[in-house]
């Protein structure tokens, strides 16, 4: 039982990359988003080409790759049965094999198992178990596509903008001492002189609560919280922290995108009318 085709003895379930037609452990590389972290190992040769993420004593911590320069990546878990019945495999070691009972026979898994919190385990004589499934889940599908959303959203950060001769620009919130607006890529022009000059934001629902969206970390939208209630903030533990102008606190949440509803774009217009 195992998730290497070399029949190297790997961990019976994890997650793995397959890059450059290798097979590494793998894991989502924190503080990298969107990377994917191959993982060193025993017998597993460094991808070449691919600068390590080195730990303080120098040691090599990960391979930290963005996922289109993947061919695959995967969560793998295996199934197996025993007189029968069926499990989900947690350890092999030398000729046992360890499982949590996925059926429903009390009385088989009163005579033969032991009890856990939720449910059954066992351990099994690697001989007597049969139908060894692997089961793969793709994860770089879903890694790219959400990739593509936060880029084509701008990661829902709030925004300013100024279209000049029709191409938009980045632009500052509001004139200078001088009365002009600031480009980002340099120069400064009179309001009257824009085709358009427009703030945006997003908003969304979390459990129920408003939130203005600030941006993203990790492929997690972020927003604070714009409702009035305490006892919401504390009930769902969001973060407290300072706001930018130092003299206010903000309450936080970082969310998965599919866990949030009503996510809307706003835009307000700054030109005076014409």
């Amino acid at each position: 039982m195992t998730t290497d085709p070399s029949d190297r003895h790997q961990p019976v379930k994890g997650e793995f990359a397959v890059h450059g037609g290798t097979v590494y452990p793998a894991r989502a590389a924190a503080g990298l988003w969107p990377c994917v972290e191959l993982l060193p190992g025993p017998g597993v040769p460094a991808p070449e080409g691919v600068a390590p993420r080195l730990a303080a004593d120098g040691s090599v911590l990960g391979y930290p790759l963005p996922p289109e320069r993947l061919d695959a990546w995967y969560a793998v878990h295996w199934t197996f049965h025993w007189r029968g019945e069926l499990f989900e495999c947690t350890d092999r070691v030398d000729t046992t094999v360890s499982g949590n009972y996925l059926g429903d026979d009390r009385e088989f898994a009163r005579q033969h198992l032991k009890r856990r919190v939720n449910g059954y385990r066992g351990v099994f004589p690697l001989a007597e178990v049969t139908e060894p499934e692997e089961h793969r889940r793709d994860l770089l599908a879903p890694r790219l596509d959400l990739a593509r959303r936060l880029s084509e959203a701008d990661h829902f950060r709030p925004g300013c903008f100024a279209v000049l001769g029709g191409t938009t620009h980045r632009a500052a919130p509001a004139v200078d001492p001088h009365g002009l607006v600031t480009l980002a890529e340099g120069g400064a022009v009179p309001p009257e002189q824009l085709d358009a000059w427009y703030r945006t934001h997003w908003t969304f629902q979390w459990r129920g609560g408003p939130f203005e969206a600030v941006g993203t970390v990790e492929g997690r939208i972020k927003g604070v919280y714009t409702g009035g209630s305490w006892g919401f903030a504390d009930a769902n533990q969001l973060d407290e922290e300072t706001a930018p102008d130092g003299a206010h606190t903000w309450y936080t949440v970082e969310a998965d995108l599919d866990s949030v509803t009503d996510l809307t774009p706003h835009r307000t217009d700054l030109l005076p009318p014409r």
